[in-house]
């Protein structure tokens, strides 16, 4: 499957999936609790493929595994995105520099 397909297959993907929501926007007065969901669902897939790809085959960097968990904890505990994001951010600039 060459690119242009691949994103042409997400592209119309992500907009029949932007219009069902309009549609059914449309049909209820108060949208599905589930899309409050969508926001960290895409953070998680795009961490995940961060954190795990590199050059299409799988890479564990441990130090950037251990920033992701310092994150994780912060994140749980404060329930804070803005919080979370700049604690791993610091996590990774630190523990690149001791390592």
């Amino acid at each position: 499957m060459t690119e242009l397909v691949a994103f042409g297959i997400v592209g119309l993907g992500t907009y029949l999936f932007r219009v069902s929501g309009l549609i059914r926007r449309q049909a209820a007065t108060e949208p599905s609790p589930t899309l409050r969901l969508i926001a960290p669902v895409v953070l998680a897939a795009i961490v995940a493929d961060q954190l795990l790809v590199s050059d299409r085959s799988i890479d564990l960097r441990p130090e950037w595994l251990i920033a992701a968990a310092v994150s994780a904890v912060v994140s749980w505990r404060t329930r804070s995105a803005a919080l979370t994001m700049a604690v791993g951010l610091v996590a990774v600039w630190i523990i690149d520099a001791v390592v």
